[in-house]
Order: C-alpha cells, then sequence, then structure tokens
C-alpha cells in the first residue's frame, strides 16, 4: 500500500527531483512532500560501511547518490551537520528537506557566491562536519572539482569519501547526475572510506593531483 502510494505521489508530482515547478508550490505542498520523503526513507534498510567520528571533518559524496547519503548521515549527534546547497531553485527544495532531516545549511556553490560560500564552509569546518557534492550542482557527473578538497586542506581537518549501493531504485535517466531514489524497504549499503588529511605544506600543483586521486578512489569504491 505504501508503495502504490509512493508512485503514485511521485506520478502526481512529477517527482521532487526535477524541482522544476519549486515556486508554484504551496508551503503546504512542501510540507507534504518532505512528510512523505520522512515516510520512504524510514522504511530503508541502511547499512554503514565504516564510520565518520563526530569530530570537524568533511564528507565528499556524489550528487546523484545524495539523498540516502543526507539520510543516513541525518542521525549523527554530537556535533553540527552542515550541509553546502546552491542557491537555485532545485537547492531550495533540498534546503527545505534537510532542515526537515537535521542539517544546517550553507547556501551557495561553485557558481553563485563562490568564494563567500568557499569561507563559509573553511570556518564552520573547523567545529563541524561539512557535507558536500564535489560534483554539484551542475555537474559534470562524478567529477571530483575543487571545492571538498580545498575545505578540507584550508580548515585543515580530514575528508571522508562516500559512497550508496542501494538494492532497488529509480534512476533518473534524464538528470545530469543520472539521480537516484531508492523505492520503500530498500537495502542500502553506505560506504565510507578512510579519512584522509591534506598536509598544510601541499603546493596547488599536489593538491590538484590528490583531487584526481580523490575522484579515482571514490569511482573505485563500489
Amino acid at each position: 500500500m505504501l508503495l502504490d502510494a509512493f508512485r503514485f505521489y511521485v506520478k502526481l508530482q512529477g517527482i521532487f527531483l526535477y524541482f522544476g515547478h519549486f515556486n508554484k508550490m504551496k508551503r503546504a505542498k512542501l510540507i507534504f512532500l518532505n512528510f512523505c520523503l520522512g515516510l520512504l526513507s524510514a522504511t530503508w534498510r541502511i547499512k554503514m560501511h565504516g564510520s565518520v567520528l563526530a569530530t570537524p571533518s568533511v564528507v565528499a559524496f556524489w550528487h546523484g547518490e545524495m539523498l540516502p547519503i543526507w539520510k543516513a548521515f541525518s542521525s549523527i549527534s554530537g556535533i553540527a551537520k552542515q550541509g553546502v546547497v546552491s542557491l537555485s531553485k532545485d537547492g531550495e527544495m533540498l534546503a527545505n528537506l534537510l532542515k526537515y532531516w537535521g542539517f544546517e545549511l550553507i547556501r551557495g556553490s561553485s557558481s553563485r557566491n563562490s568564494k563567500e560560500t568557499l569561507q563559509d564552509a573553511v570556518d564552520k569546518a573547523k567545529t563541524s562536519i561539512i557535507f558536500i557534492t564535489p560534483d554539484g550542482p551542475r555537474g559534470p557527473e562524478k567529477k571530483f572539482k575543487n571545492g571538498a578538497a580545498v575545505i578540507a586542506f584550508r580548515a585543515s581537518v580530514p575528508i571522508y569519501l562516500v559512497r550508496a549501493n542501494v538494492s532497488h531504485k529509480k534512476i533518473f535517466l534524464k538528470s545530469w547526475d543520472k539521480f537516484i531514489l531508492p523505492y520503500p524497504f530498500s537495502k542500502i549499503d553506505i560506504h565510507i572510506s578512510e579519512k584522509y588529511f591534506l598536509p598544510e605544506h601541499l603546493s596547488r600543483e599536489e593538491i590538484s593531483q590528490q583531487i584526481s586521486e580523490f575522484e579515482n578512489l571514490i569511482n573505485s569504491m563500489v
């Protein structure tokens, strides 16, 4: 029954992942959407492989896998959880969901207010866990851009790489990130890397090389 209800809601809304009509949605619909996603995500069978300590750090994961990963880390306590979210219409929708799941927000991206967003994230990374999609908000898909590594480097905190493997899912093939939506009662394996440090003596070229290594590492995790 829950599955049928969810599928009907997805069909009715055109699925929130496309986010295209956010300005036309009334607040009641947005609250209802968060409620539905809360019910859906409560059925997911999430298993963590590895762990992220409740200490200042950066957690990086691909944009297309973000929904189950955001949910998996929503239960972390004892430290502030900061999500880097764009100022776009898509980001506005995600921001409401993340607040519902207990995250604080850093608004901005590589394309809008990039310097201010980066500095804000660096400052907060010293006392919080920063969650960021290094290929967001517009891609290219699974391309590790500079932001996550630069935040970890400047804040002198470790970085974790995270992937999600979902047993039953809808893949939105027309979206740039091949967005994944787990179906009800899906088994979700969250794979967490060891923590990586970027020593303060690294040159710009060495940081760029490390970013390329992060991209290879995260893509080899599942």
